[in-house]
């Protein structure tokens, strides 16, 4: 038995804040990227010759759900419907829906689970048995656990979970909240999980897998972004992640030197982006650049005046492989005018503000905050710890004047 694992497609969702700063070969690209991913896994369905495909929410982003990508998603699945490959599907909380009423037009060989529990059983080509368990979100937040509904493993060769979901954590837990214990207790052969866009394995036998998102979208989703493709061996189901992303983000750390002037520090951006880009051949760069620098070396840089620099070299390369996206600056000199006590306070202040709790309370206690990408953002180490850079700098221009701030 063969199969992908698949979810979080965001078929139309927008690449924030590159409209206004990219070229128009980039920004095409970026348009895409999003329906390419999805159709390379499409295609490694048919080269691999899967018995079935499961693909767990969020096919699009609910505000911008166009005809365009309804009609590609169902596009897609007629392919694999002409090589007698089943779809699973459930719906997420970024494209909830009464499932009954569901107008989407899919064609026979997509099977989507209610807004209920529910298992629906497959039987192979060799005539042994599937069954597979999840169910579709008919509103925003689901609290409650849905694993108690699941049931326990029954008589069937193999039995498969589908669930949108996160680990429950005990706070903000409205996306049908879990432990990997009561995952277990059901004694499934392969959890296939979505809404963390991370791909990861929370266990290895049975396999308890988030797939992460094919296509990711901005810094905060760097690296490779893909699919799952999942093989039987011997009486375990065996994972392997697939990357189909057209585009990858990634992190670029350059370290200024008391050597460097703007025009040398340029050149070595430009050397490192291009030995990082082609490291990802087939793919365009996105990439998030962060100037280190120490107490001894400060160029008067401003990133934004540097970033620009840079876009308006890379708007004229005749082969166009990496995109300065972002630009930031890191070190010692970001509070240059605080004195030592000065510094204790805020070092003790930004423990205490920078903590997901903390955001997160910010965030479900304002309306103009509730939207679903800023609370996944907060719950991000990496992002609250960039979100703290971002503040120390700010507060550093203010003290030393910068009109810019």
């Amino acid at each position: 038995m063969k199969f992908i694992h698949t979810g979080d497609l965001h078929l139309d969702s927008p690449f924030r804040g590159l409209a206004n700063q990219s070229p128009a070969a980039v920004y095409q690209q970026i348009q895409q990227s999003t329906y390419q991913a999805f159709a390379r896994i499409v295609d490694l369905a048919i080269d691999e010759n899967v018995d079935f495909m499961l693909i767990v929410g969020d096919i699009f982003d609910r505000d911008h759900h166009s005809v365009k990508a309804a009609d590609f998603f169902t596009q897609q699945c007629r392919r694999l419907a002409v090589k007698a490959i089943p779809v699973y599907l459930s719906y997420g909380n970024h494209d909830y829906q009464n499932v009954a009423d569901d107008t989407l037009l899919l064609p026979e060989n997509v099977h989507v689970f209610a807004n209920q529990v529910e298992t629906k059983t497959l039987i192979l080509a060799d005539q042994r048995q599937v069954k597979i368990t999840g169910f579709s979100y008919g509103r925003k937040w689901i609290q409650q656990e849905k694993v108690s509904e699941y049931p326990l493993r029954g008589n069937a060769d193999f039995w498969i979970g589908m669930l949108h979901g996160q680990v429950k954590s005990g706070h903000a837990d409205n996306y049908a909240p879990f432990t990997v214990d009561q995952l277990l207790s059901r004694h499934y052969d392969y959890w296939a999980l979505g809404h963390i866009h991370h791909h990861q394995q929370l266990n290895d036998q049975p396999p308890i897998v988030y797939c992460g998102n094919p296509q990711g979208r901005h810094i905060n989703e760097a690296g490779p972004h893909g699919c799952y493709l999942v093989e039987e061996e011997g009486r375990q189901l065996v994972p392997r992640f697939r990357a189909v992303s057209v585009i990858n983000w990634e992190n670029l750390d350059v370290m200024i030197t008391a050597d460097d002037d703007q025009r040398s520090l340029r050149t070595k951006v430009v050397n490192a982006a291009e030995q990082l880009a082609a490291k990802r051949p087939q793919r365009l760069i996105m990439v998030n650049i962060r100037l280190h620098l120490s107490a001894t070396t400060d160029l008067g840089l401003d990133s934004t005046d540097f970033l620009e620099q840079l876009q308006a070299g890379q708007s004229h390369a005749p082969n166009l492989i990496w995109w300065p996206a972002n630009c930031e600056l890191v070190g010692s000199t970001a509070l240059p005018q605080l004195t030592d006590a000065d510094r204790q306070y805020w070092q003790a202040a930004a423990n205490q503000v920078f903590q997901p709790k903390t955001l997160q309370d910010l965030v479900i206690n304002d309306k103009n905050l509730s939207a679903d990408y800023l609370r996944d953002q907060l719950a991000d180490p990496d992002f609250i710890k960039e979100l703290r850079q971002t503040a120390t700098t700010l507060l550093g221009r203010r003290q030393s004047g910068d009109e810019n701030s």
